[in-house]
């Protein structure tokens, strides 16, 4: 047996071994790669979760603070503890709006964005004190 066919033979397994190390090497990493960036994308998921039910809870509780300062019992108060002396309107002067009135100022306010029926809101005078 030829000694440089004999080598020639064990370098090419040697260069085919060392190949597939290098490919199953990058296999390995690029799998490694795509956990980690899994793995960031979840705790960024989490975190914007969070802030997300941080920011509901605080929102929450704001919109429970606007309906206690506006309920009757609050603003007689507020009524009697500034002494202005305000009365409750009567019913006749009392005018209920239909529909939405966000809705409703916000056409009014940009027409060109809002096709909807602009209803004008109609005010009357109240009685004597």
């Amino acid at each position: 047996m030829n000694k440089s066919a004999a080598n020639a033979f064990i370098n090419q397994v040697l260069v085919y071994t060392l190949v597939m190390l290098v490919f199953t090497g990058s296999i390995g990493f690029g799998t490694v790669w795509l956990r980690h960036e899994i793995s960031l994308a979840a705790n960024r998921n989490k975190n914007l979760r969070t802030h997300l039910a941080e920011v509901q809870r605080h929102l929450d509780q704001l919109i429970a603070e606007i309906a206690a300062a506006q309920s009757p019992d609050a603003l007689i108060r507020l009524d009697s503890s500034m002494r202005l002396g305000l009365d409750m309107p009567r019913q006749e002067q009392i005018q209920r709006v239909p529909g939405d009135v966000e809705q409703q100022l916000a056409a009014r306010r940009n027409p060109d964005l809002f096709v909807a029926e602009i209803q004008p809101a109609g005010f009357r005078r109240g009685g004597t004190r």
